[in-house]
């Protein structure tokens, strides 16, 4: 016979994506007086609630007191199966292992727990072998970071019959390269994906291409590039593609997408048509933002993250003009050597008036241009502020922090 508590938990790894199992084996945990039985309610809610609700950061303190009382205890049944539990509305849904260790205890870590996303450290030569375990059936997640490994990965992954059910993988940091993204690109088995993060790869143009032209990445929300060099063409390629219908976010940071090249890209703009796009790092400067506002029509983008381009005053002065910036929510222009006369600009454009996040930090920004910001009658909606700590007032610190920040929290 079973014992009831591992009969409730055999319940949530069976449903793992339903609370139903999770809330009834906390009743029967609150009938024991046990504060797990909280704590899963906490988390459930917590992931059910929108990010703006007031009341995530009572929530959010007492998630975090469970924790630190009673979390060792909790992720006991891990110990020397894997390292770095997180726990997930209520139970340890992601760890860290090394490649032995998941082929040496892959059973005993999924009867240990719903776990559904595992990062593979120390990969080394037995990529082959981890690939081919039938326990990766139960993962949605998946990350192999930093290993260093070039095409041998991409293909262990892109012909693994076991990861059908996988929304999430990060292989960023390795080696795969423009062939390895092709591999994975038009895996069969990878038709699930929700996120891919390909980061520093040594992915160029062709890579991006057949990204652009995946055969089964209908479902794909998030495709993050950053530090490769898939250029303004790879870049274009995929934003303007049909076969990424999904697309919702596009990280393109450091990617060799700036002037001159740019200039010369017919619609550049298209880069703004997925909703979120990261474009820092990209030596754009005023003359590059330029081109891509000029051309983004009609733009989708909502979030926009345009740090460290070498804007200055007169990038902020362009961007500004623009009235193809009119959806933005978020715009981040850190590092960009910002002063007051750009803030000004900002503040003063009636195109960002639906701006609820800007981040204007590591600029050399003074009272003068937070003046115009905390006076403009645009940015009504304004809610979130990042500015620079040093170069203004105590009392300025104060005026901004008590108009747009109030309601910030510590994030652990």
């Amino acid at each position: 016979m079973i014992p009831l508590a591992d009969g409730f938990l055999q319940r949530v790894r069976e449903a793992p994506e339903d609370d139903g199992p999770r809330l009834i084996y906390a009743d029967w945990l609150d009938e024991l007086g046990d504060p797990r039985a909280q704590f899963i309610r906490v988390q459930i809610a917590l992931a059910r609630l929108p990010e703006t609700d007031a009341r995530r950061p009572q929530l959010a303190r007492t998630e975090r007191d469970l924790l630190d009382r009673h979390g060792e205890q909790w992720a006991a049944p891990f110990r020397g199966l894997a390292s770095g539990p997180v726990f997930r509305r209520g139970f340890v849904e992601e760890v860290k292992l090394t490649a032995r260790q998941f082929l040496t205890h892959a059973a005993a870590l999924f009867e240990a727990g719903p776990v559904r996303h595992v990062h593979i450290l120390d990969l080394g030569s037995h990529a082959a072998a981890v690939f081919a375990s039938r326990h990766l059936a139960n993962l949605t997640g998946l990350t192999v970071y930093g290993q260093h490994i070039d095409e041998p990965l991409a293909r262990a992954v892109a012909s693994s019959p076991h990861l059908a059910n996988l929304r999430v993988l990060g292989l960023g940091r390795n080696r795969v390269g423009n062939l390895g993204a092709e591999m994975i690109a038009t895996s069969p088995c990878l038709s699930s994906l929700e996120e891919l993060d390909l980061s520093e790869n040594g992915i160029g143009e062709a890579g991006a291409a057949a990204l652009a032209s995946a055969p089964r990445m209908q479902r794909l929300r998030r495709l993050e590039l950053a530090g490769n060099a898939v250029g303004p063409t790879g870049a274009k390629a995929i934003a303007a593609s049909d076969g990424l219908p999904a697309l919702e976010r596009l990280g393109l940071a450091t990617n060799r997408v700036g002037v001159p090249r740019l200039a010369s890209l017919n619609r550049a703009g298209v880069l703004l048509r997925v909703g979120t796009v990261d474009l820092s790092g990209n030596a754009l400067n005023p003359g590059g933002l330029g081109v891509l506002l000029d051309t983004a029509d009609p733009p989708g983008v909502r979030s926009l993250d345009l740090g460290a381009n070498d804007l200055g005053d007169r990038g902020a002065a362009v961007l500004a003009r623009s009235p193809h910036i009119a959806g933005l929510r978020e715009l981040r222009l850190t590092h960009n050597q910002i002063g007051d006369a750009g803030l000004q600009a900002l503040a003063n454009t009636p195109h960002l008036s639906r701006l609820s996040v800007l981040d204007l930090s590591n600029n050399p920004i003074g009272d003068d241009g937070f003046r115009a910001l905390l006076a403009s009658p645009h940015l009504r909606y304004l809610r979130r502020l990042y500015f620079p700590p040093i170069g203004i007032s105590f009392r300025m610190r104060l005026a901004l922090d008590m108009r747009y920040n109030r309601g910030a929290v510590a994030v652990w």
